[in-house]
């Protein structure tokens, strides 16, 4: 794979953003290596694909789908698949984990199949600071929970890089192309504390109607340009560096991971990038981050491929631009004007009360081997098909 050199860069504190660049070609097959491109040999590439974990959300997801995404991830990361699918009338976890089954059987991947609701959580989360995550089932509903225990299971088994890839992707070759980005992001920001953030080229639902495909998502559009907003108010420069605020499809290095908070539901990617800058770039002494020992870098990279996926609604649009909203609304980013401007915002999409707060939870400190060996110890629903 070709990138554009990323070259243009903001700075924020201990934080450096760099702005979006484009993939050349999916392919660096040939290439031969001149300036202006970044590319990696394909033994530093399967070296870092060895060492990251890909983690599948997926909620009531049809099984085709499902499995064009898995069969699109590369042999040599793990998949660690987080499910938050019905059990009851029909048992749709249990067929996802007969599929990751067939998927291991055949290409003899490695792949970890868990469940939200699985009652072992109570026991593997009980007692540690991450015991308000849990519910009288197991863990609470939400998309950022099902993230954050993809991120305990991935660090628990030593991977340094954690990628996330929405599980309703209907291009094989999107997945794919996904994975690479995120390797070849990981190379180029060489830092223990990198976030590589994706930005499709267009995006697709399938629907009853024709297909009409997007350049600019519509939560996106709102979420990017209030966190720039508030970034500008801040520096006192304006800008529109952020192009991914919402974005899904995203990876960072686990010590990043564990060292940042999460919030819970469709909050979740907007509030990295708040929470990020509120604890990296405000009322730093010596620019020196709170959080962290280093600086952050993050990456943005428009892919090739377009991201078509389900049609879901517009509630859940709605619902999505709301907990998108309170994620920068209750952030140290948020001044007045802000807090004006997201209000303004919400009632135009029909929300009219004040934002509430998301859910937070805290990774830090965590001992995610302990974790881990208690949910297979105690879960009769968790599944560790080995690569053989």
């Amino acid at each position: 794979m070709l990138l554009e050199y990323p070259q243009k860069f903001e700075e924020y504190g201990a934080i450096t953003i760099f702005d979006l660049v484009r993939v050349l070609s999916i392919d660096a097959l040939g290439f031969k290596g001149f300036k202006g491109v970044y590319a990696l040999d394909y033994s530093h590439l399967e070296e870092i694909a060895s060492k990251t974990a890909i983690v599948v959300p997926v909620k009531n997801e049809e099984l085709f789908t499902l499995e064009g995404v898995l069969s699109s991830i590369p042999q040599l990361s793990l998949v660690i698949l987080v499910s938050a699918s019905a059990r009851s009338p029909v048992d749709r976890y249990m067929h996802e984990t007969d599929l990751a089954k067939i998927v291991n059987s055949s290409t003899k991947r490695e792949i970890i199949v868990i469940h939200q609701k699985d009652p072992a959580w109570r026991e593997a989360l009980g007692d540690t600071h991450l015991e308000v995550m849990l519910s009288e089932e197991g863990v609470r509903d939400g998309k950022g929970e099902g993230m954050l225990l993809g991120v305990l299971i991935a660090a628990a088994l030593g991977y340094d890089y954690i990628g996330f890839i929405d599980s309703d992707n209907y291009v094989p070759g999107a997945v794919h192309e996904y994975s690479w980005i995120y390797y070849l992001g990981f190379s180029f920001a060489e830092s223990d504390y990198s976030m590589v953030r994706i930005k499709w080229p267009f995006k697709g639902k399938l629907a009853s109607s024709d297909m009409y495909l997007r350049r600019k998502g519509r939560v996106s559009m709102i979420t990017n340009s209030i966190i720039n907003y508030a970034l500008s108010l801040h520096k006192r420069v304006e800008t529109d560096i952020v192009k991914t605020a919402n974005s899904g499809e995203h990876a960072l290095t686990t010590k990043l991971a564990l060292s940042i908070k999460w919030a819970g539901g469709f909050a979740v990617e907007a509030y990295q990038i708040a929470y990020l800058f509120s604890a990296c770039f405000l009322g730093l002494k010596d620019n020196e981050c709170r959080i962290l020992p280093g600086r952050a870098k993050i990456l943005q990279i428009e892919a090739r491929n377009p991201h078509i996926h389900a049609e879901r609604g517009e509630e859940h649009i709605r619902e999505m631009i709301e907990q998108s909203l309170a994620a920068v609304y209750h952030s140290r980013l948020s001044t007045d004007d802000v807090k004006s401007m997201i209000r303004k915002v919400g009632e135009e999409h029909g929300i009219t009360e004040e934002p509430k707060s998301p859910l937070v939870y805290d990774p830090y400190g965590i001992n995610t081997s302990k974790v881990y060996s208690k949910l297979m110890a105690y879960s009769n629903l968790a599944k560790h098909f080995e690569s053989r």
